[in-house]
């Protein structure tokens, strides 16, 4: 097993290795008890270094024989290293290394280690669920030429699903080794959601092809040097996969919401470390949301400083200066700076790589102020940073924020800009403006920041009824609601559903303009953990009532849209998880939601027997998963035979029990109805026994 050091490993201490080595060629003799390995090495000296003994790594392997350019050498061992003292006195030999490992005594889940259903091929009873996955990774091919001129490398590429796959997938080279759960998919276990995320990781995969195997980490502090690009890259492709303007903004909704929920806290907490570390006793410990989700936004703000094209040219670039080599963070970012010279990345780089070594989320204050008679507005931006382990104080960073002016009724007042805050506090004049303009800022959330913009309600309504910006228009709406539920968690009082906000939410209901994707997410509140995060103490209980009441209002003030969009949103053809049908599909299920929510709190069977019909009668996942969690977010009487039902038609599918232990799990009235009920699971090869208490 692999252990964890006690001394931590220094990035400042990194120094070049002795030796290069420039091939290797494996063979594996396979045993669970009893495997052999041969490796042979094209060993070269590093010339700027003096000549000294070989030092390689290994952990649990017995050597049976060591040979440089076909001759036995002499070998020991020296904590955990292989130590050849007199290698070969050439500048370039070949080694050769015998030694057998035990896979089935391997207990870490890491290097070579055996399962019960560990396979080289997808189970056969499975082939039928792969037709997605196939999709996916020839998709991403396509894509990858396309957008970045990557071709596939290789006559071959594989992709292997095991169920007990330790890590969601791994990116080796031509086999990429998967979780079951990111590659089987089909319309009878599958939601619309899954089939995203798995063509989403699928090409987040396929994508390290080139970037984190033909160009890889110099030392592990340069993990994001391959994660942080390709989770970009990955996000960059589920975009240009959905089609419409307010569909991509789906996509880039989602990936905020997640690195607010995950990597914000990290950010603030005890755990807060740069996207590039300078230390760790685990290297495990760092695949964390800021290598990766932080990781991605600094590579997105890279690319709004030198814009689509080109970040095109800098990749380009990236690729030519380093293909086929072990590189860093700063390598990275210095391809993209010299592809675009004189742009606003490359004239502040220095300041711009301080995104990869301090931690913690940048505040953006905004104020502006308008002078009516001189037809002027000045914006000033502030930023501060907040001490972090290790880091009491912060340097200014390179914070690119996107904006835009509109008008008191919506139209724009300027052209779009990009704002470069590199400073304490910076102003920007803006000419010929007549009215007190609404500032639309850091639209598409250009930057990983918190923003105080200082806006009113009555100003963030203009923005959520009119900002061209997808995001903006759902930030917008989201503040509206974060508000009035922090002021009801703050007053004990139940939140107010005005007038004013109600009107402006069914706008966006009704806007024929917007993709249904789009307003389902725009009409959901804030989640719990977001608004506990805004609150110095928090009382979950407070916070999930408050919550609950609101989606009552909201279901009560817009119940004929709610009925409208249940009816006009249904679709009769095929199924297919395509954005544009799985819109619909989540536009109606949260209609469905709030109609039972409305009913049930009314004493009305209607709703929650139509969603029971619904839910017996799908044809697919998607639509029986809907209707079931329209009933358990409801709190309809009806769900708890609908839960039963959904258990017994799983037939021990342990994917689709994934999904029945996660509706109850984030119903929390259903666990105290639940109580003392035990199930047994029976999902392929085993049973267990699951009671809740």
């Amino acid at each position: 097993m692999r252990e964890a050091t006690t001394t931590p490993v220094r990035r400042e201490d990194y120094t070049a290795p002795a030796f290069f080595i420039r091939a290797a060629e494996l063979s594996f003799d396979l045993d669970p008890a009893k495997t052999i390995v041969a490796s042979r090495l094209t060993i070269e000296r590093n010339p700027a270094l003096p000549r000294q003994p070989l030092r390689l790594h290994g952990e649990a392997l017995t050597l049976l024989r060591v040979q440089a350019d076909g001759a036995s050498v002499s070998f020991r061992h020296e904590g955990g290293e292989l130590v050849i003292d007199s290698p070969p006195e050439t500048d370039r030999f070949t080694l050769e290394i015998r030694n057998t490992c035990a896979p089935d005594k391997n207990t870490a889940l890491q290097g070579l280690y055996t399962s019960h259903l560990l396979q080289v091929y997808v189970r056969p009873g499975d082939l039928e669920k792969t037709e997605h996955a196939m999709n996916s990774l020839v998709a991403s091919v396509v894509w990858d030429e396309a957008r970045f001129g990557l071709a596939l490398d290789l006559d071959r590429y594989m992709i292997v699903a095991v169920e007990d796959y330790n890590s969601g997938a791994m990116e080796n080279k031509g086999l990429n080794i998967f979780n079951t759960q990111a590659v089987l998919a089909s319309p009878a276990i599958s939601t619309d959601a899954d089939f995203a995320r798995i063509e989403s990781i699928i090409g987040h995969e396929y994508f390290h092809n080139w970037t984190g195997n033909r160009i890889t980490c110099r030392d592990w502090f340069q993990l994001s040097l391959k994660e942080g690009l390709t989770v970009f890259r990955d996000q960059e492709f589920s975009m240009d996969m959905a089609g419409s303007p307010s569909a991509r903004a789906v996509k880039r909704i989602d990936d905020v919401r997640r690195l607010r929920a995950a990597q914000f806290p990290e950010d603030a907490g005890p755990m807060a470390h740069p996207v590039r570390p300078d230390s760790y006793l685990e290297i495990n410990n760092f695949y964390t949301p800021t290598v990766y989700e932080k990781g991605a936004e600094v590579v997105r703000m890279m690319h709004t400083l030198v814009g689509r094209e080109g970040f095109t040219r800098g990749m380009a670039l990236y690729f030519q200066r380093f293909d086929g080599q072990a590189v860093t963070c700063d390598d990275f970012a210095q391809a993209i700076a010299d592809a675009n010279p004189g742009s606003e990345l490359a004239t502040r780089l220095d300041a711009f790589k301080r995104w990869y070594a301090q931690a913690g989320t940048p505040r953006i204050t905004a104020r502006g102020q308008h002078d009516a008679e001189a037809r002027r507005y000045t914006l000033t931006l502030a930023q501060r940073s907040d001490p972090s382990p290790g880091q009491p104080t912060k340097l200014p960073f390179v914070v690119p924020v996107a904006m835009g002016l509109l008008d008191a009724g919506g139209r724009d007042l300027a052209a779009d800009r990009l704002l470069v805050l590199e400073e304490g506090e910076q102003s920007w004049v803006f000419e010929g403006i007549d009215t007190p303009p609404v500032p639309s800022l850091l639209r598409g959330f250009s930057a990983p920041v918190r923003l105080d913009d200082g806006l009113d309600d009555a100003e963030r309504l203009v923005l959520l009824a009119h900002d061209s910006d997808p995001f903006n228009r759902w930030e917008a709406g989201q503040r509206l609601m974060l508000g009035r539920l922090l002021a009801a968690v703050a007053s004990g009082s139940a939140p107010v559903l005005d007038d004013a906000l109600a009107e402006a939410l069914r706008r966006v209901l009704l806007d024929p303009a917007l993709d249904p994707a789009f307003k389902e997410l725009a009409l959901l509140a804030p989640g719990e953990l977001y608004i506990a995060e805004q609150l110095p103490v928090v009382d979950p209980q407070r916070i999930h009532a408050v919550r609950e009441q609101w989606r009552a209002q909201l279901a009560e003030r817009l119940h004929a849209d709610w009925a409208w969009a249940w009816e006009a949103h249904q679709v009769t053809e095929g199924y297919s998880p395509r954005p544009a049908q799985a819109g619909r599909r989540a536009l109606a299920h949260l209609a469905l939601t709030m109609l039972c929510l409305q009913a049930v709190r009314q004493g009305d069977a209607v709703w929650p027997g139509k969603a029971y019909q619904r839910f017996k009668d799908a044809t697919h996942m998607t639509d029986r998963l809907g209707a079931l969690a329209a009933l358990t977010d409801a709190h309809s009487p009806l769900a708890e035979a609908a839960l039963e039902r959904f258990h017994a038609q799983a037939h021990g599918d342990a994917l689709v029990l994934d999904k029945w232990f996660m509706l109850q799990a984030r119903t929390p009235e259903l666990l105290g109805a639940e109580a003392g009920r035990v199930f047994t699971l029976a999902p392929r090869r085993c049973s267990s026994t699951a009671t809740f208490r």
